[in-house]
């Protein structure tokens, strides 16, 4: 007898296990050896939510044998209200309600199907304190766009995650490079010296592919790539950069995900991308440029939106375009099916309060049905009515960019309810100007349709991103351009964006060669333009010349937040003034490549009854003659004046 008491133990503690493992629903693999059949949850989306942050939350179960037919939680306060498998039950959708009373803990919910059971977690937690997250952008900030993969390698342990072997390689271009979230906070002091305010991130999101450094080909919406660093990387580099007093932009991407995404050939729904990998529409439109009067273009640089703001078109000239997969390659998601459209908004609810990130920039705005984008901003928006919205609108024409942004609705009777956009009009009429001779007229133009936007102030002016080739390596282009690009961003209305690099004049051709990395963000470099020591005599004039526009900008709310009003322009100058309470700024630009006299009267002009004129930036020279501002002019040149 004595000599079985263990075997008997050990069999009695077998069955204590095995009770206990049923009663949370878990699968020893024994049992999923013996019975396929069972189900078993193998993600959990989102992973974790807030007490008091929304009613209701919807889980997205991935894993096998999820046809539910029931399921239950061990809060009181968390319940059940509905649930939906997909057919082949890879896949189970399930709504709690949460109650306003729940505290803080970990719901411990139960599956059953006609198979088995099955348990999983969902941890609720109490929300930070709002202030100092989720801010918002204001007039007063610059924003900062960098690619993290190619500004700074701050952890060498990320380069090439066990998982994604091959990745990394600096002499590939389209390669990983080892830039991270952690080089990022590092170098928050360089660019708190330069007098940026805001950074903008392309996606940090986890991607799919060893060529996919950009951000763009997400595998997992809610995951850090690992290339990156990780969620706890990203909430230190937000919050050091909150303790700075910058701001963050997320940048977010509800269009499409990357080929790669378990998604595409195992979907949640048979809708939940429009079309799919064997059979989708491409972004491409049916129609051409001469369907509007317009000349080919000699390369591409846009899509035809014209066929979405224009009302007479019907649905199958603007299907491509909202419907269609992006380059005919990204899978684009079906926002018009409400599970889709759930699951985005709650993703960036998710992002936002997890991390306080305060805006997002939102990629290929135009490729989502307009419907959805006010609901996504009014769902988010319940949460963190500062949150800001920037939205891409890759295109020159004013008439088409103002139709998607917010604050009136369109002819489909939709306000997007989008913060801005980026303000693609000036950048392609302030590169006409400098780089091609066009007339500095151009700018005027566009200023002149600024009575399109509700709220002209809030466009975001630039002169490169990471789209575009880089303006030091654009043909014609000289320092001394690429400094009045500069001038001009930083004094036009608006909140400018600044091309990480561009301050120090980093050339790059097309994609991807206009995303070199940082001189000086990894150890090996040679040179470190991080520092003055480390720039050549050009990086450090150019970094200098915009340290002090900003500066000049932080001193001057004339600068940030003032009206801007015509006062000459034809085919060389321009001459405007910017107005606030405080005083008035006169800002000349000339780029003709001789010098130049200017007088512009001020009567009937904001600027009338002024008794004098200083100059606080650039070299031109002016007088005040009676009613009359005198300017002398030197050739490619800005230059800024107080009004007394």
């Amino acid at each position: 007898m004595l000599s079985s008491s263990p075997n008997i133990y050990r069999i009695f503690s077998k069955v204590l296990l095995l009770l206990f493992a049923l009663a949370l629903g878990s699968t020893s693999p024994a049992q999923q050896a013996t019975n396929v059949k069972e189900p078993i949850v193998q993600k959990v989306e989102p992973p974790n939510w807030w007490v008091n942050l929304t009613p209701e939350v919807m889980l997205l179960l991935t894993g096998k044998n999820l046809r539910a037919t029931h399921v239950n939680c061990n809060l009181q306060d968390v319940s059940v209200s509905r649930t939906q498998s997909s057919a082949n039950g890879d896949y189970l959708f399930v709504w709690l309600k949460v109650a306003a009373t729940l505290k803080s803990g970990t719901a411990i919910c139960r599956i059953t199907t006609a198979d088995g059971q099955a348990s999983f977690e969902i941890p609720f937690a109490a929300r930070k304190q709002i202030l100092g997250r989720n801010q918002g952008l204001s007039l007063d900030d610059v924003i900062y766009l960098l690619m993290p993969d190619r500004f700074a390698n701050g952890d060498l342990t990320n380069d090439e995650p066990a998982e994604s072997p091959g990745s990394h390689d600096r002499a590939n271009p389209r390669a990983y490079h080892g830039g991270d979230l952690r080089g990022i906070l590092q170098h928050l002091p360089y660019l708190k010296d330069l007098g940026v305010t805001t950074l903008w991130l392309t996606p940090i999101l986890k991607n799919g592919a060893t060529e996919d450094y950009h951000g763009y080909g997400a595998v997992d919406l809610y995951a850090v790539d690992p290339h990156l660093g990780s969620l706890a990387d990203y909430q230190e580099l937000i919050a050091a950069a909150h303790k700075q007093h910058m701001k963050v932009l997320h940048d977010v991407v509800p269009n499409h995900v990357g080929p790669r995404h378990p998604w595409v050939k195992d979907p949640p729904t048979p809708d939940w991308f429009h079309g799919s990998s064997g059979q989708h529409m491409s972004s491409s439109m049916p129609i051409k440029r001469d369907f509007y009067g317009q000349q080919p273009a000699k390369k591409a640089t846009n899509d035809l939106f014209e066929a979405l703001v224009d009302p007479h078109t019907p649905e199958q000239f603007r299907k491509n375009l909202t419907e269609g997969w992006f380059f005919n390659i990204l899978p684009d998601l079906n926002t018009e099916n409400p599970l889709v459209a759930e699951y985005l908004i709650q993703n960036s609810i998710w992002w936002a309060e997890v991390t306080g990130l305060d805006g997002y920039r939102i990629d290929t705005f135009p490729y989502v049905g307009r419907a959805f984008w006010s609901q996504w901003h009014q769902e988010t928006r319940k949460s963190y009515p500062r949150l800001s919205t920037i939205g891409e609108v890759f295109h020159p024409d004013p008439t088409v960019t103002s139709f998607f942004v917010g604050g009136r609705k369109g002819w489909d009777g939709i306000d997007t309810e989008l913060t801005t956009v980026f303000d693609f009009p000036s950048y392609f009429a302030m590169r006409d100007v400098l780089l091609d001779g066009a007339q500095a007229g151009r700018l005027t133009n566009v200023l002149r349709q600024d009575s399109l936007y509700p709220h002209p102030e809030y466009l975001v002016p630039f002169f490169g991103n990471h789209d575009t080739l880089r303006f030091a390596s654009a043909p014609g282009a000289t320092l001394t351009k690429e400094e009045l690009a500069f001038a001009l961003t930083l004094t036009l209305r608006g909140i400018p964006e600044i091309y990480y690099g561009d301050e120090i004049g980093m050339a790059g051709g097309e994609d991807p060669d206009n995303r070199r990395d940082f001189p000086g963000g990894w150890a090996e470099d040679p040179k470190n333009a991080f520092s003055p020591e480390g720039r050549t005599a050009n990086q450090e004039k150019l970094f200098e010349y915009v340290q002090g526009l900003l500066r000049l900008r932080r001193e001057h709310d004339s600068l940030r937040v003032g009206k801007l009003w015509h006062l000459a322009s034809d085919d060389t100058s321009y001459i405007f003034l910017r107005e606030s309470e405080e005083e008035k700024v006169v800002v000349a630009f000339h780029i003709g490549a001789n010098a130049r006299t200017m007088n512009v009267a001020l009567t009937d002009t904001p600027a009338k009854g002024t008794s004098g004129i200083s100059p606080i930036f650039g070299s031109a020279q002016a007088e005040l003659a009676g009613d009359v501002l005198k300017f002398a002019l030197p050739p490619q040149s800005l230059s800024i004046f107080v009004l007394q």
